[in-house]
């Protein structure tokens, strides 16, 4: 099953898992657990300098989601994505 979800719709999940949240370990880093109802597994955010932010996302879905984003207009983006499967890596 896939579930659909807007950007705000997500957002307002994220939202609300946040007030779950247990106080952050260190000033410039957040941990956050993922939306109970989408999976399980946490985000890690963290300054590494002023206004530049490292996040770490280690979580898995329930379900197949596809989360609708509008176009941005912003002149630098990108976004890297790795999946490490260590059954697929075994020495």
């Amino acid at each position: 099953m896939t579930i659909t979800l807007t950007m705000k719709e997500e957002l307002e999940l994220w939202a609300e898992a946040d007030q779950n949240t247990l106080q952050n370990p260190e000033p410039h880093e957040f941990v956050g657990q993922i939306p109970r109802q989408l999976g399980t597994g946490y985000v890690r955010d963290i300054e590494v300098h002023p206004n530049l932010w490292l996040k770490i996302l280690d979580y898995e879905y329930h379900d197949e989601v596809l989360i609708k984003i509008p176009d941005w207009d912003h002149p630098l983006q990108f976004h890297v994505l790795a999946n490490y499967d260590p059954q697929q890596h075994s020495c």
